[in-house]
C-alpha cells in the first residue's frame, strides 16, 4: 500500500464556519461532515477528527465522542474538542468523561480560525492502516484484541501479510511477537527480516521508547534491536524494531547447560557499555535495597503476604515490612549505572554466542550488581516449562537451591554439581554469574542484598501455577535467611 497523504478531517457537531472552512482548504484538509460513524475508507484517510459544540447539541454529541473517540486515536487520529464559550465547554467535559484524558484529544474555547487547522495540519497521523492487512497468529495463541488491530494495520502498512510469534518470559501484561512480514509491491522482495513488535498500555510504550532512545546507542549496534516506530492508541501502543533471525532464547541455552559463552558475552559485551559508566562516578554510600526501591525495581507494599504461609512452615515468620526495613537499614557502599530492570531468560536471545536484547522497558538507574542477581535468582527459581506444573512441593530442588543460596556461598560461590544432577545446569549457571557478582561489588555485603532484594521481587507475584507459587515462596524463605545473615554480618548502621 502506498504511504499517500492523510489529509480528511472528520466533523461531527455544529458545522465549521466559511473562515475556518477557507483555513483548512489553504493547508490542503478536506473536511468530511458525519453524523454518525464514519466508514472504513473515511477513517484512514483522516488525520483528524473535530467533535463541535453548542448548548444544543451536548447530549447526543458527548455519547457519540464516547463511543467513537477510542477508535479514532488507536487509526492514529488527533481529536479536537470545541465549544462556542466555557460553560458550553465545561458541560461537554463533563458528560465526555474519560475521553477528555485520553492521548491526542484536546479541548479549546472559540478557537481563532487558523488555530485548529494549524494543528490538525502538525499532526503526524502516519501512513494510510492497512485494512486488507491478513494477520496470523502461529501455533495456538490467544487472538490479536479488535481495538488493537488498528495499530498494527498502521504498522505494517505496507504488507500484505504478517504472521505472528508470541514470545513469553515477563510478569508483565505486554505481548511480544516476532513478526514475518511478506510486503506488498516492495522492489526490494517480499521477504524482509523479521521484526520484534511489543504490545502493552500507551504510558508503557512510551516509556520504552524513550529508553531506547537513551540507552541504545552504549549497546552494540547488533546487540539490540533498532527501533522503527511506535505506533500509540488510546490505551494501547506497538513497539516495532528488529528481531535477532535465527536466535533462540537464554533459557532455552541454560537449560541445555550451554550457555557460558552467552552469559560472559551479556556481561562484558552486549551491557558492557552500560556497565562501564558505574566507574565515571564515585562509589554510593546507602542500601542497595533502597537504591533498587527507588528505581522502581522492587516495591515492598506488593510483596504477597501469602507466601507467609510456607514460610512458617521452615520457621519464618518475619514479614514483608519487617524484612524490608531490616535489608533497607544496612550501611553499604555500591556503584551506580543503567540497569537492564528486568533481565531473564526470555527477553536475551542468543545468536552465534552473542546475547541480543530484546527489552528496554524497565530500563534505570541502579547498583551494578542489581542486573546480575536479577538473572542469576531468575534462572534458579523459574519454573522450567519442561517440569510439572500443578504439584507444589519439590524436594530435589530446594535442597539444591538451599546449597546455592547458603549465606556462606556469598563469600565464595558455590561448589560445582554432580554432573549427572538434574539440575547440574542451574548450578552451573548460578556458579558463573555468582562469581561475577562477587567480583564486581563494592562491599561484602551488596551481591547478597541484591540477590535478597531479586528474591523479594519475585514475591510480588502470585497468579502463577501451584509449583511456581511454591518457588516464589521458597524465595522469600531463602530471602529472609539471606537478610538475617546481613544484618547480623553489618550490625547496626553507624
Amino acid at each position: 500500500m502506498a504511504d499517500m497523504f492523510r489529509g480528511r478531517v472528520l466533523w461531527f457537531g455544529i458545522a465549521p464556519s466559511p473562515e475556518m472552512r477557507r483555513e483548512l482548504r489553504n493547508r490542503r484538509l478536506a473536511v468530511t461532515i458525519l453524523a454518525g460513524a464514519p466508514a472504513a475508507d473515511q477513517l484512514v484517510a483522516a488525520c483528524g477528527a473535530v467533535f463541535s459544540f453548542d448548548a444544543s447539541n451536548i447530549g447526543p454529541g458527548s455519547a457519540l465522542a464516547r463511543e467513537l473517540a477510542p477508535a479514532l486515536v488507536d487509526h492514529g487520529l488527533r481529536i479536537e474538542i470545541l465549544a462556542t464559550g466555557d460553560g458550553v465547554l465545561g458541560r461537554a467535559q463533563k458528560a465526555l468523561g474519560e475521553v477528555t484524558r485520553t492521548r491526542d484529544v484536546h479541548a479549546r474555547t472559540a478557537p481563532e480560525p487558523h488555530e485548529l487547522p494549524e494543528r490538525l495540519a502538525r499532526h503526524e497521523p502516519g501512513p494510510h492502516p492497512n485494512t486488507r492487512l491478513e494477520i496470523q497468529l502461529a501455533g495456538n495463541r490467544e487472538p490479536i484484541s479488535d481495538h488493537d488491530i488498528p495499530l498494527f494495520q498502521r504498522a505494517f502498512y505496507d504488507c500484505r501479510k504478517i504472521v505472528l510469534s508470541e514470545l513469553g518470559g515477563g510478569r508483565s501484561r505486554a505481548r511480544v511477537f516476532s513478526v514475518h512480514a511478506t510486503l506488498e509491491n516492495s522492489v526490494a522482495g517480499a521477504w524482509p527480516q523479521p521484526f520484534f513488535v511489543k504490545l502493552d498500555s500507551t504510558d508503557r510504550i512510551v516509556k520504552e521508547a524513550e529508553n531506547y532512545r537513551s540507552f541504545a546507542p552504549f549497546v552494540p549496534f547488533g546487540l539490540r534491536p533498532s527501533v522503527h516506530g511506535c505506533f500509540l492508541g488510546a490505551t494501547r501502543g506497538l513497539l516495532v524494531g528488529d528481531f535477532a533471525d535465527k536466535s533462540e532464547p537464554l533459557w532455552d541455552q541454560v537449560r541445555r547447560n550451554v550457555a557460558s559463552l552467552a552469559i560472559s558475552s551479556l556481561f562484558e559485551t552486549t551491557l558492557g557499555g552500560w556497565r562501564e559508566q558505574a566507574y565515571a562516578i564515585d562509589p554510593v554510600k546507602g542500601s542497595v535495597a533502597v537504591a533498587l526501591e527507588q528505581a522502581n525495581f522492587c516495591v515492598p507494599s506488593q510483596i504477597k503476604k501469602s507466601y507467609l504461609e510456607y514460610a512458617r512452615t521452615q520457621d519464618v515468620r518475619v514479614t514483608p515490612d519487617q524484612l524490608w526495613t531490616r535489608i533497607g537499614a544496612l550501611d553499604q557502599i555500591y556503584r551506580k549505572a543503567p540497569m537492564h530492570g528486568d533481565l531473564h531468560g526470555e527477553n536475551v536471545r542468543v545468536r552465534n554466542g552473542n546475547a541480543i536484547l530484546i527489552d528496554f522497558a524497565s530500563v534505570a538507574s541502579g547498583p551494578l550488581t542489581a542486573d546480575l542477581a536479577a538473572l542469576e535468582t531468575w534462572f534458579a527459581f523459574e519454573l522450567p516449562p519442561e517440569e510439572t506444573r500443578d504439584e507444589y512441593e519439590n524436594p530435589k530442588w530446594r535442597t539444591v537451591v538451599d546449597r546455592l543460596y547458603a549465606p556462606a556461598s556469598f563469600l565464595h560461590p558455590p561448589d560445582p554439581s554432580d554432573p549427572t544432577s538434574s539440575y547440574c545446569w542451574m548450578v552451573s549457571a548460578v556458579r558463573q554469574i555468582r562469581r561475577l557478582g562477587i567480583a564486581v561489588q563494592s562491599c561484602s555485603s551488596e551481591y547478597e542484598a541484591a540477590v535478597a532484594v531479586s528474591l523479594l521481587r519475585r514475591c510480588m507475584w502470585d497468579d502463577g501455577c501451584t509449583a511456581d507459587r511454591f518457588r516464589r515462596a521458597h524465595g522469600y524463605v531463602v530471602a529472609s535467611r539471606l537478610i538475617a545473615d546481613l544484618q547480623n554480618e553489618n550490625g547496626p548502621p553507624s
